[in-house]
């Protein structure tokens, strides 16, 4: 791999290309509706422009994994980010395990390079005895976040060979959704007395739910779980609406609408949705912590 130089403006300016899924040796990824690829040595870039803001990610090919994900991030940021004169010494701590995604675990660190004109992301992508190093470099870390859930999607679709990676699909039909469904969700809560300090119990919240999705529409959805520490159970049928980025489920007893996200499949083969409730704002914000991840088993 040669020295990858962060003043990468020049991408911005050179011809491009656009395509669903590209290969960087043994490794490919998917390339985000509306952002630009262009091949680099021994990495891929992809840019997108939006007013003064800006976004740059680069998928590089494989390097040696010592099976511990902070040495190798220390070892990729020397060798990517450090590469150029903008950046001096390694991340700051901590360094975040990779959460939201379908494909590797890893971890990622953030740095300002030394005019704090530049934000770096890195990602490292542990798969077996190598990691993909993944960059993302903008203004600053908010900068960064706007975009953080097609971040998330690229790492998610990134696969070593034999693997191959899998295009996004931003789009959702009927035949898109046939099959069973899961999901869920879980939070606990430890309540503690203001004045004394004393821990006086806590309160825990979850459940599971399935939806039977035909190919024509209809649906027969099951949950079970708790709500503060009770017993929780509803089920209906309905049919299923789609339509402007919505998916609606309108049953018997109640109607839920969510916006349709993306369609990813997971290393495993399954297939996961993301939704998020119609009330949120389609942001990265929003997706990373109200995303709604359901997944459908992989055909056998």
């Amino acid at each position: 791999m040669r020295r990858f130089i962060l003043s990468f403006l020049i991408f911005l300016w050179a011809p491009a290309g656009f395509a669903q899924v590209q290969s960087v040796g043994d490794v490919s990824f998917a390339v985000p509706d509306g952002w630009t690829y262009k091949p680099g040595a021994g990495f891929g870039s992809l840019t997108y422009s939006a007013g003064q803001n800006y976004w740059f990610m680069a998928v590089f090919t494989q390097m040696p994994s010592t099976g511990d994900p902070t040495t190798d991030i220390k070892a990729a940021w020397t060798h990517i980010v450090l590469a150029g004169k903008d950046y001096q010494g390694l991340p700051p701590l901590p360094y975040y395990d990779i959460n939201h995604t379908v494909g590797y675990p890893g971890r990622r660190a953030d740095g300002f390079n030394v005019n704090r004109t530049t934000y770096t992301r890195l990602y490292v992508l542990e798969a077996g005895t190598g990691f993909i190093p993944v960059v993302v470099v903008s203004r600053d870390g908010i900068t960064i976040n706007a975009t953080e859930n097609v971040a998330n999607d690229v790492i998610g679709s990134v696969r070593l060979a034999p693997l191959k990676a899998q295009p996004l699909n931003y789009r959702i039909t009927m035949s898109d959704l046939a099959g069973h469904w899961n999901h869920g969700m879980a939070t606990s809560q430890s309540h503690y007395n203001q004045q004394t300090g004393r821990y006086e119990g806590s309160t825990s919240s979850f459940y599971g739910a399935g939806y039977d999705i035909t190919a024509d529409g209809h649906f027969t959805y099951r949950m079970s779980g708790m709500v503060n520490n009770s017993i929780a159970r509803d089920q209906d049928t309905g049919v299923v609406e789609l339509g402007g980025g919505s998916v609606v489920f309108r049953g018997q007893s109640h109607v839920v609408r969510y916006r349709f996200i993306n369609c990813q499949e997971a290393l495993d083969g399954s297939t996961v949705l993301t939704l998020i409730p119609e009330s949120e704002q389609v942001s990265a914000i929003a997706i990373i912590r109200d995303g709604d991840l359901w997944s459908r088993a992989a055909k056998k």
